[in-house]
């Protein structure tokens, strides 16, 4: 017999490759996604709605409902083997919609008839409905698509410190943010189209001529619907600007995709539902221009590596060198090409800073205008009453113009440009306190809105976009800094700003003033008026430009924490200056809050500014 073995074990072949393991830590979010895609699916099957007043689901709409949420899950698990950080993305995006949608399920445990919901089921009498087992597995299933999404983004802050990460076919390009490498006009579509999914948010969701099917505003809208559609407006802002700023082209098209799906899930669900309601209800306006606003998200991200690619290899092929350039290529030479690259990207950079400062200056003389101008339609021979809140607009218009014009100053604009990362709120704010009680107003009979409230809500919607272009741009500076200086996070500013920030939030939620019978604005009074939210909005853009400012560079730190202050201070000003509006008006206890976290922010601005001198000393 033979000693040498009947099956000796076959070696691979060198061009024989085994397709990529999929991390463990991708696996199980793609599974918790799966598990969540498959509950959102499943529970108008299982039965959400019980009672006299509760009738089976739409199919239709549910069928659009299920297709949304297994779509993220079904490409993510296709995309994982080949490009994890893309599957990361993916859930991140809808993760984040989806904790709004999470919240909007609540409601059917509350008041399950002022829901809404017709893809989960429909009131058919204004008999009790009760929140089936299917409502249970609808909120499940959301907040394990929550779950996945935290899991998508440490997917992808693992696959961030690989080597190669943020790499492209151009060496120019390599580093830069997605918004750089698809071009100005697809980022402006991308940003525009999701404050445009924002602004439908508010409008009417169905038109229902059903007395069981109410359709409310926004503003009249219940707590639990109200701060899930909130959750998911911020939401889908957020993500598009981190998609955007990311510098991972598949991260950023992943990101544009999920949420994009997500949003189509809410707005899609209800344009699909209207259609198929039935003579008595119909599709609203703000469902169709969520809806388009949703597939142009989506369309851009699918976009986005091909956009990124065909510019990434023109610059390739321009910057080749010819056969006799290559005989020329001297240490002068490699010095020329990188002051060039660095002048264009200064150049770059000059051009964000001019598109932030003109929309900044757009927003200041539009809410201007917009408070100058009538906020009221009257009827003949009715005066126009005063409304105080107007003088609110015109500060927070006049501080908005007068930081955006230094946007323009060469060489100043790199430290200007932090102080808007607050400040473009206050506009917002106010024009958010004119809204209300023009809304108030127009129950009145033969009053309608004013041409000056078109106008406000152009400049809330122009200042939002300045604050993205803000964000952009200061992305676009950190590509010029170096990343190997580790700037170690300032404690006191930390403590100090952080406690700053916290008590100016605290502050926007309270009253500023009080009377016996009537009070300012406040999270105490349900349903929250629109000046709520504006006050709101500014309290939560001053804890974050706070929590950014001990981990930025000194001179960076300085201008968050002063453009936080005077936000901060805008927002306290605009007590005294509406105040009269109650004869017996006394300070309230959001005015000392507030007053209180301005002082602090004042202290870290003296603590960074000691901090910088300190460092600059010791150089010396």
């Amino acid at each position: 017999m033979s000693s040498t073995p009947r099956n000796p074990p076959v070696q691979p072949a060198d061009d024989v490759r085994l397709p990529p393991r999929v991390p463990p830590i991708v696996a199980l979010a793609l599974l918790v996604a799966v598990l969540g895609g498959v509950a959102v699916a499943g529970a108008p099957l299982i039965g959400v709605g019980s009672g006299p007043g509760a009738s089976g689901s739409i199919v239709s709409a549910s069928i659009f409902a299920a297709l949304c949420a297994l779509a993220v899950p079904a490409v993510a698990s296709g995309a994982c083997r080949r490009s994890p950080s893309l599957a990361g993305a993916l859930l991140a995006g809808v993760g984040a919609m989806s904790l709004g949608v999470a919240i909007l399920d609540v409601q059917l445990f509350v008041d399950a008839i002022d829901a809404n919901r017709l893809e989960l089921f429909r009131p058919i009498s204004a008999g009790l409905i009760n929140a089936g087992v299917g409502a249970y597995v609808a909120l499940i299933g959301h907040g394990l698509l929550v779950v996945a999404g935290g899991l998508g983004l440490v997917v992808v802050h693992r696959e961030s410190e690989r080597d190669g990460y943020g790499s492209a076919l151009a060496a120019e390009y390599d580093g830069r943010s997605v918004g750089a490498r698809i071009g100005t006009w697809p980022t402006a579509a991308a940003i525009f189209a999701a404050i445009a999914y924002v602004v439908a948010l508010f409008g009417p969701a169905f038109d229902s001529q059903d007395p069981i099917f109410l359709v409310r505003p926004f503003v009249d809208s219940p707590a639990a619907g109200a701060l899930g559609t909130g959750v998911v407006a911020v939401a889908l802002l957020i993500v598009t600007a981190a998609a955007l700023t990311s510098i991972s082209s598949g991260v950023g098209a992943g990101a544009l995709v999920g949420a994009g799906i997500g949003a189509l899930g809410v707005s899609g669900t209800r344009v699909v539902a209207g259609l198929a309601g039935g003579d008595r209800i119909g599709v609203g306006v703000g469902s169709i221009v969520g809806s388009l606003a949703a597939v142009v998200i989506v369309g851009i991200g699918v976009a986005v590596p091909a956009l990124a690619a065909r510019r990434e290899s023109r610059a390739a092929t321009e910057a080749e060198p010819t056969s006799a350039q290559r005989g020329t290529d001297t240490k002068s030479a490699r010095k020329a090409a990188m002051v060039a690259q660095a002048r264009a990207q200064q150049a770059r950079v000059g051009k964000l800073h001019r598109l932030a400062g003109a929309l900044g200056v757009i927003a200041a003389a539009l809410a201007a205008a917009g408070a100058l101008l009538p906020v009221l339609s009257l009827p003949e021979g009715v005066p126009e009453p005063s409304i105080l809140a107007t003088r609110i607009v015109l500060l927070a218009a006049g501080v908005l113009l007068v930081v955006s014009l230094g946007l323009f100053l060469p060489g100043r604009a790199n430290m200007i440009r932090p102080v808007l990362g607050a400040l473009w709120t206050t506009v917002v704010m106010g024009a958010a306190a004119v809204l209300q009680p023009v809304v108030i107003a127009t129950d009145v009979p033969g009053i309608r809105l004013g041409i000056g409230v078109f106008v406000l809500g152009a400049a809330s919607v122009v200042a939002a976009a300045a604050g993205i272009a803000l964000w952009i741009a200061g992305t676009a500076e950190r590509e010029d800094v170096d990343t190997s200086v580790d700037y170690a996070v300032n404690r006191a500013v930390l403590v100090v700003g952080g406690v700053g920030g916290v008590l100016s939030l605290a502050g926007t939620a309270l009253p500023l003033y009080r009377g016996e019978r009537y009070s300012a604005a406040s999270v105490g009074d349900w349903p929250w008026g629109i000046n709520t939210w504006g006050q709101l909005l500014v309290g939560v853009a001053v804890l974050v430009a706070v929590l950014i400012a001990p981990r930025a560079r000194p001179a960076r730190a300085k201008a968050l924490l002063i453009g936080s202050a005077t936000a901060v201070l805008v927002y306290v000003v605009s007590g005294p200056l509406t105040s009269s509006r109650i004869p017996d008006a006394t300070v309230g206890v959001g005015a000392i809050t507030a007053g209180t976290g301005l002082l602090l922010l004042i202290v870290a601005v003296l603590l960074v500014r000691a901090t910088q001198s300190s460092a600059q000393a010791g150089k010396q």
